[in-house]
């Protein structure tokens, strides 16, 4: 078999690749192959082959086997497409060559072949594949994750080539992934939704990273490998619900705990389904506020073929694209909703039981620092999830109740845990309302606890709602029982609730229902007040148990406990010798840090590729800020500044520049540029796409880098200072060249016209 071409999809044994140690570029395309996928006619060229008969003799047998007019001639190395690194585009490919032209399939083969010296990849098998050209309409490079409802597309019209050597950023666009009997769109959208549906079918759910060509009436798989390094999607992100409990600005203990908690979180929706995504974030901090991944969400509700609405109506935002119901995933997926409507039945039920659990976790919360913020992250998170089901429990019908108007009125009929914290404030106005001299002394500031009448009243209020506070999900945050003055000044200055208003007809008509919405939303109030008298006792607790590191100099104040993460806390705790030291010095620090991001004003819906810094206070939005801000496409994380180096080709940094935090800035990129990147602290490119060669390794390598920035080479000169904010894909001029103009640029070669591939 070695000493013979291989026929993708032929009849040779399944296990051929195994046992020649092909490498997975050529054995992934000939299971596809055999698969049935849409694969063009094409054949591997063993490495044996290639080293025994030479390229010359090759060609003859290529031009005899009549694989079509036009060949294409790609590298399949064993060094390629592994799990771990692919080197996309680091070995060339030649396209179009004559198929019946013997000389110019000897060139292209042996050129494949030298690229195999020109870098510093260790390649045990030289393997050429040999495929049919297809004559391209649209082409470009799909990815397809496990994780996404959608999958993202680069396109172009004709030859993807410029696309994926990064000359052309084309246009990018998700599809909605196929299940089992969905068709999807038409054209070539819906062609290359079925090819990524076969891939997934065939190879396993993802990730894949699909080179495909479509002709105009078929769409052709030309190449399929493991995503190494994935693409920044750009997910919706809200802080409608954290908004709605936390401050503008949460303590930083109680932010890094709603994050370390978020798997087991959205684990609750898990336990009912695990196909949902388990690689995605479902609470991501930005700027110091915990936001949820309301994509994720969205996405949750497509998997089950329930509607986006279901999310986007009860916490704000839009789905990247409005779903509605999918009745064959209902179908499918009618275990898991009937399991989850269950969950929902029993919620009351669940919700007494999570109570009692937070009362057991609040007996023994912890004799040291580290035991009992791990039992506060616990409580946490026996909260939220005891409140999935039961929130969940209320929207279905109370989606029924708003559509009739009739939601507004019913609600007057109630007293859940949370009013009565206002509505019992009737006791002490009614001491109050004959006594002045008592409302002089509380508008002075004093608590008339001498008064018998009022110490009684207020003593009454205290046991049922002193655990109750401002922004009340912050552990941070004091407790009535510790500040009253909130309550102090409602009852001085705030209105009683009034009476409910008659009730019209149709409410009368659907009381049942509300009956059933009404019972589920007292019990996910009287949760939340358990918890909260649970937060309570960890809230001193915890206070507690850092005065003895304010004794040993570790913490200025006990106060200070809430300015620390979850691991920084942890560290106090650490062996003789080895604890953590927050001396007055670090903690100003902190607090300068935290007085920073208080400068920030969140929007309730915001996007992973928005620039943070629009939402400063006072700061002047990206697209109208001065010419020295550039907007592009993120490809990493990370925030880098340093002086601009212009360059056209790969070369040494230039020695002037050498010591300094180098920004590269060029065209575009490829493979090719690989040793340059590793000379420089970030990476800007002005043409060029997410899935291109040069972008999968620079998130392969972690550099800072931003791409597709319009106008970058033009923009800057070598020798600027630029802040490059990656995840946002904005590159900012900090400071004016300090250079000559002579040293502007590196100046390129001649194109060699080769593709990289």
């Amino acid at each position: 078999m070695t000493r013979a071409l291989i026929r993708l999809g032929g009849a040779q044994p399944p296990t051929w690749s195994v046992e020649l140690g092909i490498g997975p570029k050529a054995a992934l395309l000939d299971r596809c192959a055999r698969a049935g996928l849409t694969v063009p006619p094409g054949v591997v060229v063993p490495h044996e082959l290639l080293v025994g008969a030479g390229t010359g003799a090759v060609a003859d047998r290529l031009v005899a086997l009549d694989l079509g007019t036009q060949l294409a001639v790609r590298s399949a190395f064993s060094a390629e497409d592994g799990d771990r690194s692919s080197h996309a585009g680091v070995f060339r490919s030649r396209l179009q060559v004559p198929g019946r032209d013997r000389i110019a399939l000897t060139e292209a083969l042996t050129d494949v072949l030298a690229s195999a010296d020109e870098v510093a990849v260790e390649v045990a098998r030289r393997d050429v594949l040999v495929l049919r050209m297809v004559p391209a309409v649209r082409a470009g490079v799909a990815f397809t994750q496990v994780d996404f409802e959608d999958d993202l597309v680069d396109h172009v019209g004709g030859l993807a080539d410029r696309l994926v050597g990064g000359q052309v950023s084309g246009d990018r666009e998700t599809l909605p992934r196929l299940r089992r009997f969905e068709r999807g769109r038409d054209g070539w959208r819906g062609r290359l939704q079925r090819l990524l549906r076969d891939v997934r079918r065939e190879l396993g759910p993802g990730g894949w990273d699909v080179e495909f060509a479509d002709d105009g009436a078929r769409c052709w798989l030309l190449q399929v490998r493991v995503i190494t390094a994935a693409p920044t999607r750009d997910e919706a992100l809200t802080l409608a619900n954290h908004r709605e409990i936390l401050p503008d600005l949460p303590s930083r203990l109680t932010t890094s705990v709603v994050a370390d908690a978020a798997p087991e979180l959205f684990g609750y929706w898990r336990s009912f389904d695990r196909s949902l995504p388990s690689g995605r974030h479902f609470v991501d901090v930005v700027v110091g506020r915990p936001v949820i991944n309301l994509s994720l969400l969205t996405d949750t509700m497509r998997i089950l073929g329930l509607p986006t609405r279901f999310v986007t109506d009860s916490m704000g935002g839009t789905a990247a694209e409005e779903v509605g119901f999918s009745p064959l995933r209902l179908v499918a997926k009618a275990p898991n909703l009937v399991a989850l409507g269950v969950d929902q039945l029993r919620a009351v039920g669940n919700g007494r039981r999570a109570t009692r659990r937070l009362q057991a976790l609040a007996a023994d919360p912890g004799e040291d620092l580290t035991t009992a913020v791990a039992t506060f992250r616990q409580v946490y998170v026996e909260l939220i999830t005891g409140m999935f089901a039961l929130t969940t429990a209320i929207s279905g019908p109370l989606a029924v109740l708003h559509a009739l108007g009739v939601a507004g009125v019913l609600h007057t009929r109630q007293r859940t845990a949370g009013t009565r914290v206002w509505a019992d404030l009737g006791e002490l106005r009614s001491v109050l309302a004959g006594a002045p001299a008592l409302r002089e002394r509380i508008e002075a500031g004093e608590i008339p606890t001498d008064d018998p009448d009022f110490a009684a009243a207020w003593t009454r209020y205290l046991d049922v709602h002193g655990h109750r506070g401002i922004y009340e999900s912050d552990v941070a945050r004091p407790r009535y029982r510790e500040d009253p003055a909130p309550l102090l000044d409602a009852l001085l200055h705030g209105r009683e609730l009034t009476g409910p208003p008659p009730l019209p007809l149709r409410a009368v008509a659907v009381w049942p229902l509300w009956l059933q919405a009404s019972r589920s939303m007292a019990a996910r109030e009287d949760l939340r007040s358990d918890a909260m008298r649970v937060f309570e006792v960890m809230r001193l607790h915890l206070l507690a148990l850092a005065e003895p590191h304010v004794a040993a100099g570790r913490l200025p104040s006990a106060d200070a406990l809430w300015d620390l993460s979850l691991a920084e806390v942890v560290a106090l705790d650490g062996r003789e010798g080895e604890r953590a030291v927050y001396d007055d010095a670090w903690m100003a620090r902190r607090r300068a840090e935290i007085d920073r991001l208080r400068d920030y004003r969140l929007p309730d819906l915001l996007h992973r590729s928005d620039d943070i810094e629009d939402y400063r206070r006072g700061a002047t939005p990206t697209a109208h800020r001065r010419s020295g801000a550039l907007k592009g496409l993120g490809l990493t994380e990370g925030t880098v500044v340093g002086t601009v180096w212009v360059a056209d080709e790969p070369t040494p940094l230039p020695a002037e520049l050498r010591g300094d935090d180098v920004v590269l800035v060029t065209r575009g990129v490829d493979a090719g540029w690989v040793g340059t990147f590793a000379q420089v602290a970030a990476v800007v490119v002005e043409t060029g796409g997410e899935l291109s060669h040069g972008s999968i390794v620079l998130r392969e390598a972690g550099v800072p880098a931003v791409t597709n920035v319009a106008g970058a080479t033009g923009a800057l000169v070598t020798g600027d200072r630029v802040e490059v904010r990656a995840r946002a894909g904005v590159v900012t001029r900090v400071g004016a060249s300090r250079r000559e103009p002579g040293h502007a640029r590196s100046h390129a070669g001649p194109d060699d016209g080769r593709s990289r591939r």
